[in-house]
């Protein structure tokens, strides 16, 4: 059987498809619809010929009812849900082979979702249960998190690199790591570099030709972590720095050390691309990058 979970912003869980429906964290999930899609199709028809101008995917929304044992079964879930006068995601986490969260939760495709709608009603005098009906607004496609660690540390001479990823070695100067975007969108990422660096230079490449990259001219030294987010509601790049117990940020995007001949932002292409950093001197410790594989269906 298919499986649902809910995750609230401080990273509880609450089980749609539990195996005990009256157990403390879930309820059960019954019905569920609005997991595929809608389309608009926008044509025009020239001497009975028909041309595509605009493909558009509607927004989706996933209904179904909730059963609680009693009220504080259901206030237990508000609690859970927290302010819905919010516009601070949960994740609607949707297993189509029936895998129990023990099993790697964070494996599992999610979408983005605000509770569009809950109704409270008066408990079924013929079951007993209390059914309510509940909708989702979706905020994103199907979405699958992944997240990649690149590290190098001096045991000596040369540089060794202690991990399992497929990735190569270049020099001290030069990494690179090939990236499967298995889903059918490209995708944005957040690059984390934490190095003794000067000038990181970001390129992804894809068939041979180089299809995005970011530069920024600036050092980053040791205790400093330059982070490069490149999702569409962020578009930020900032060097943080703690010295004590102060931390400082900087925005280096919009400050000038962005190299202003390529865009600064990586966006992901579908299927395999390689991603290849480098600098003009360097002491990489970890490049950290994590993205979203993403689906319209699933």
């Amino acid at each position: 059987m298919r499986k649902f979970w809910l995750r609230n912003t401080q990273g509880r869980q609450w089980d749609l498809t539990p195996k005990n429906a009256w157990a403390g964290g879930g309820s059960f999930f019954s019905g569920p619809d609005g997991l595929g899609i809608k389309t608009k199709i926008k044509s025009f028809e020239i001497e009975n010929t028909f041309f595509i101008e605009d493909i558009e995917v509607s927004a989706q929304v996933i209904s179904g009812t909730l059963f609680f044992k009693d009220y504080k079964h259901f206030g237990d879930f508000v609690k859970f849900i927290g302010n819905v006068n919010t516009d601070e995601p949960l994740k609607l986490y949707y297993s189509p082979e029936g895998i129990h969260k023990d099993n790697k939760l964070d494996t599992q495709w999610y979408k983005l979702v605000l509770i569009n709608e809950l109704d409270k009603t008066e408990v079924d005098k013929k079951t007993g249960f209390l059914k309510c009906n509940i909708k989702f607004a979706c905020l994103s496609r199907w979405k699958q998190d992944k997240n990649i660690v690149l590290e190098l540390s001096r045991y000596g001479d040369p540089l060794v690199y202690p991990f399992l990823y497929p990735y190569f070695y270049g020099g001290s100067n030069n990494l690179a790591v090939e990236i499967d975007n298995e889903g059918n969108l490209p995708t944005s990422c957040i690059i984390r570099i934490e190095a003794e660096t000067d000038t990181p230079h970001i390129r992804l490449t894809q068939g041979g030709e180089i299809v995005s990259q970011a530069k920024y001219r600036l050092i980053v030294r040791a205790g400093s972590v330059l982070v490069i987010d490149s999702r569409a509601d962020k578009q930020e790049a900032t060097l943080t720095t703690s010295v004590g117990d102060n931390v400082m940020k900087e925005d280096v995007y919009y400050t000038g050390e962005k190299d202003y001949a390529f865009q600064n932002f990586i966006t992901i292409p579908t299927g395999k691309s390689m991603l290849l950093i480098s600098a003009a001197n360097s002491e990489f410790g970890r490049v950290t990058i994590e993205y979203a594989i993403q689906k319209e269906l699933i």
